[in-house]
């Protein structure tokens, strides 16, 4: 059995280093409640993978704040990271069989209860340090490839077919298609209760990175959410701003949209901050016409008359 330690390097290696240097992810063995304390004490051993890690998040988090620094992964971070590896094994079809098909809704409980163990972000900085160590998680996909041939087909979900099954392709008449599934759609084809575990387990881990729920707050699945930890990070002025930051490189209409049908949903105990929600939503709604409108000024100040 792999030590702590052997464990710690395979989510370094494998999840957060190509997560946020870009690469394919190395998925490891459900970590389960060992993610909960696994980064306490350690750090990255390579010196060259810390730094070009360290040198990426300050890089991304620079789009939407002026930092030289960021502090280092810390123990919740990692856990985030763990939960993230556990969250994406829910999609491997090959989990569970006929007869074992309820791991993936085990694996689902134990990812939910994994980010219910990971506070909220203590303060403004820490949510940009998570933002920017996972901005990148909802741009992630897998490559499905498709084989058919003159006697029959198969398909191949994450992993590409065999090389036999490419042999002879005129001959054989082989047609291969290849198609990308996004990140929300990797359980489609599972049974409907895992699909939709897979969906609220993916809103409660991106609830514990308020930054990045809302740097995705035009995503497919899961609709986005007012939840307590984002309406806290909007709640202060250098929260709002970073908040403001991230929506506006999305489409503006499309975050209006998104902004409105999350302020209709707000219900139960978070009803009460209605009004923070509503002004929040009017002030990225005025921004918003603001920037359409500069350009426009622009042009009507550059503009001359023809001469005649």
């Amino acid at each position: 059995m792999a030590s702590d330690d052997e464990r710690f390097e395979e989510l370094v290696t494998g999840i957060v280093a190509p997560l946020v240097l870009g690469g394919k992810l190395r998925l490891a063995r459900p970590f389960g409640q060992l993610g909960t304390k696994l980064g306490e004490g350690r750090h990255i051993v390579d010196a060259d993978v810390r730094s070009r890690i360290d040198v990426a998040r300050v890089r991304r988090a620079r789009l939407v704040a002026p930092v030289d620094t960021l502090p280092d992964l810390d123990a919740h971070e990692w856990a985030l990271a763990a939960a993230l590896n556990d969250l994406l094994q829910v999609t491997n079809h090959e989990l569970g069989g006929l007869f074992t098909k309820g791991r993936y809704m085990r694996l689902v409980r134990s990812v939910f209860d994994l980010c219910g163990q990971i506070p909220p972000p203590r303060d403004v900085g820490a949510a940009l340090a998570r933002h920017a160590t996972f901005a990148r998680v909802m741009e992630l996909g897998r490559a499905d490839t498709s084989v058919r041939w003159w006697t029959g087909s198969a398909s191949f979900r994450g992993v590409p077919p065999p090389k036999r099954l490419l042999m002879w392709q005129n001959l054989r008449r082989v047609h291969v298609e290849t198609q990308r599934v996004p990140l929300h759609e990797m359980c489609d084809g599972l049974p409907s209760t895992v699909a939709e575990g897979y969906q609220i387990a993916l809103a409660a881990w991106l609830s514990r990175s308020p930054l990045t729920d809302l740097g995705s707050i035009t995503r497919a699945a899961p609709t986005f959410a007012w939840t307590p930890a984002t309406i806290a990070l909007i709640a202060v002025p250098a929260g709002r701003m970073l908040a403001f930051r991230v929506l506006s490189r999305q489409r503006a209409e499309h975050v209006t949209t998104a902004l409105e049908k999350a302020r209709a949903g707000l219900d139960g105990g978070l009803a009460t901050h209605r009004a923070v929600v509503e002004e929040f939503s009017r002030e990225v709604v005025s921004a918003f016409e603001a920037m359409r409108a500069k350009p426009e000024k622009r042009t009507a100040s550059g503009t001359s008359s023809p001469r005649t």
